[in-house]
């Protein structure tokens, strides 16, 4: 009987510990369920206020562009819309913010406030100005607004405001995770086969969601890393690019400096050398900036028009001092059904050629170097497929490296028995460079005997053969003209002044950007030669106010040694007329200063360079004959020309000379890339002030000035 009863209040026992298992189970279920919704609520919350503070950031920078703009802005968006439209954008915020503040101290929301606050600050003060009709203030407000950039502070912040949030909702559904693990623990309590069931489901979920947070935050960590990377190695590349062209640019140039000079043969064999390596090394760096172009897929081919016979003859012109040095024969050839003249980048091409070639030389001891280029048959009629072969009887290659020779970094030799050097790229570019231009390249080669590599290249058909140039020594005088040099590299600063002393150029030095707009306040130069990297002031700073502060439209070409493509283009953008690139070479620096300064006729025709014989010659010379880029730069100055047209009817029909003028200086900035002598430039240098009394007469000149212009840019508005 009491075995019965033991047994009975066993059961009760295990009974009530059940009903409160079900009844604490029950509990944490509510719980857990109440996180949940809490959770949900809070996503809910959470996606909501993205979307508020997305229209809050899109009308931010609507309202940006619209006050930005201010003057056009009345016909199409009256006062009265705008001021309420910021009505609008300050409640928003308000509301936004209070919505965000109930969920604590949130990290940033002030900065967004604050951020919302500047911008309609400055934006009220426009509208205010605009009523007043102070066009002054409106300007110096507009350009404030301009500068500054309120609304990508708005986004800036508001980015990290939605950051905080969404860490906010990830931390409550982390809870939630725990109240159901909890739940799932318990529950096990009523079955024992559902207590392995679920424990099992549980950390097979539990793991998997681990798995992926722990891949997703090592996904963020690697591409946060590769950026990064790609960063540093760019910044690492520009920085090594000017480091090394910078004392380039003093040992290729004094080296042909003093091979001018009265040398004996001794004296001479050294100078040589010295050039020679100083070439080879220049050569080193352009191969590794070309690799870096390429891996970033901003290798660009060009289309303008090429004698191939010239490049050949410069190709043999380069390598006649090696091929004389290791006693070996160079001969090239053209199929007669060739075409000369063709259509493509011929920097490029040579490119090719150069690194064959090289790699040719470099592994023959004797015999020779032959060069062929023929024609293969196509299906368009508008272009030429070549096919090109460099032969050599050098070495050879071994079969097993075959298939190798064209991967980075990889070479004949290895390290530790290397003989002739190199970067392990060249064959690489070429690869590259010759699928950017259509075609594929291959190479049979057998030991002892010497190697061959093909490479074929599509062309288009050239409409008119290019003008000739002209060898031998450039003989322009510049006899009567000054320039101001800006180089804070004393070394370089010599050069240029014995290099220019020989065409009669009259030059001034100055160390930094600073000192160079001391200079140019006190004195009229007729050409400005500027570094790029300098102390106190560099150049893009000092190029910057020349322009927009200054007013002073003195030709100006950037000297540096910075050759990435993103740099070239922030020298145009910055103010400069032209570019030149580290190391300077001796005619392409006087060919520079040409375009800029022109000699009298007499010396322009022994000096070799051709009068301009279209419009659009200087600007198609200027980009190194690239359509594309021309037909995207000609838009851009159409753009703008309908808005300083605008600009300078509105400032006639006020009565504003002063106002005229500075637009019309802008007009003058607009068209200044298509070279001081086109007719549009011209016709600005008679129009350079308003001489209207009245604003009748002055809107009567200002349709007279945009009459005459669109009829003298008509190449200009039509192409």
């Amino acid at each position: 009987m009491q075995k019965r009863n033991y047994n009975y209040f066993l059961l009760i026992f295990f009974a009530f510990l059940l009903v409160v298992s079900i009844i604490f189970t029950q509990t944490l279920t509510d719980k857990a369920t109440q996180a949940l919704q809490k959770g949900n609520v809070e996503a809910v919350e959470t996606f909501k206020t993205n979307n508020e503070m997305q229209h809050l950031v899109n009308l931010s920078f609507t309202l940006q562009s619209r006050f930005s703009q201010m003057e056009n802005m009345n016909e199409v968006f009256p006062l009265e819309v705008l001021g309420d439209s910021l009505t609008l954008y300050g409640y928003n915020a308000n509301v936004l913010n209070d919505a965000i503040a109930r969920k604590g101290d949130v990290p940033n929301l002030g900065s967004l406030m604050n951020a919302v606050n500047a911008q309609l600050n400055i934006s009220y003060s426009i509208l205010d100005a605009r009523q007043q009709k102070d066009s002054k203030l409106l300007d110096s407000l507009t350009g404030l607004l301009t500068r500054s950039k309120p609304a990508e502070n708005v986004y800036h912040y508001g980015v990290l405001v939605e950051k905080f949030l969404e860490n906010q909702l990830r931390q409550t559904l982390i809870t939630n995770s725990a109240h159901a693990s909890q739940l799932s623990a318990y529950n096990r309590v009523l079955s024992i086969a559902a207590v392995i069931a679920v424990l099992i489901f549980t950390t097979i979920i539990v793991i998997r969601q681990w798995q992926q947070l722990v891949l997703i935050k090592e996904l963020r960590v690697a591409r946060e890393a590769a950026v990064k990377s790609k960063n540093a190695k760019d910044e690492f590349l520009a920085n090594m690019s000017h480091e090394l062209r910078t004392p380039l640019n003093s040992l290729i140039g004094f080296g042909n400096l003093l091979s001018d000079t009265a040398l004996d043969n001794t004296q001479k064999e050294y100078t040589n050398t010295i050039i020679s390596n100083g070439y080879n090394l220049l050569h080193i760096v352009n191969d590794i900036l070309d690799f870096s172009s390429i891996e970033a897929g901003k290798l660009r081919i060009k289309r303008i028009p090429f004698n191939l016979p010239e490049l050949f003859e410069d190709l043999k012109r380069m390598f006649s001092a090696i091929v004389n040095e290791k006693k070996l024969s160079y001969h090239w050839n053209i199929d007669p059904q060739t075409p000369q003249v063709i259509k493509g980048d011929p920097e490029r091409l040579k490119q090719i050629l150069v690194n064959l070639i090289n790699n040719a030389i470099k592994f023959t001891s004797y015999g020779g170097v032959h060069l062929h280029v023929g024609v293969l048959p196509v299906e368009k009629e508008e272009t030429h497929k070549l096919v090109f072969s460099v032969k050599d009887t050098g070495e050879g290659i071994p079969k097993e490296k075959i298939d190798l020779i064209f991967e980075r970094f990889e070479q004949l030799e290895q390290m530790t028995t290397r003989q002739h050097g190199g970067t392990g790229l060249g064959l690489s570019i070429v690869k590259s460079l010759v699928e950017g231009m259509c075609g594929s390249v291959s190479v049979n080669s057998e030991i002892g005997l010497g190697s061959k590599f093909t490479f074929t290249a599509v062309f288009e058909k050239a409409a008119e053969l290019p003008v000739a140039r002209k060898t031998g020594k450039l003989s322009a005088d510049f006899s009567g003209y000054t320039a101001l040099v800006v180089e804070d590299n004393a070394a370089n600063r010599m050069l240029l002044r014995h290099l220019l002393k020989k065409y009669h150029l009259q030059i001034e030095l100055a160390e930094n950007g600073l000192e160079a707009l001391e200079r140019i306040q006190q004195k009229h130069y007729d050409l400005i030669l500027m570094d790029i990297q300098m102390p106190h002031m560099n150049g893009y700073k000092a190029i910057s106010i020349i322009r927009e502060e200054l007013h002073i439209s003195t030709p100006a070409i950037a000297m540096t040694a910075y050759v990435m493509e993103n740099e070239i283009k922030r020298c145009f953008a910055a103010g400069f007329n032209d570019y030149i690139s580290k190391p300077i070479e001796e005619p392409d620096i006087i060919g520079k200063i040409l375009k800029w300064m022109p000699v009298r006729t007499g010396e322009q025709e022994r000096s070799g360079i051709a009068d301009p014989a279209g419009e659009l010659d200087f600007f198609r010379d200027l980009l190194g004959g690239d359509e594309a880029v021309m037909n995207e730069l000609l838009a851009e100055i159409r753009k703008q020309w309908v808005s300083d047209k605008e600009a300078l009817r509105t400032a006639a029909a006020a009565g504003d000379a002063p106002g005229m003028a500075r637009v019309l200086h802008r007009i003058k900035s607009t068209f200044s890339a298509l070279g001081p002598n086109h007719p549009i430039l011209q016709l600005l240098k008679e129009h350079a002030e308003a001489t209207g009394s009245n604003a009748a007469e002055m809107k009567d000149e200002c349709e007279r000035i945009i009459s005459q212009i669109d009829q003298s840019g008509k190449v200009v508005f039509i192409s």
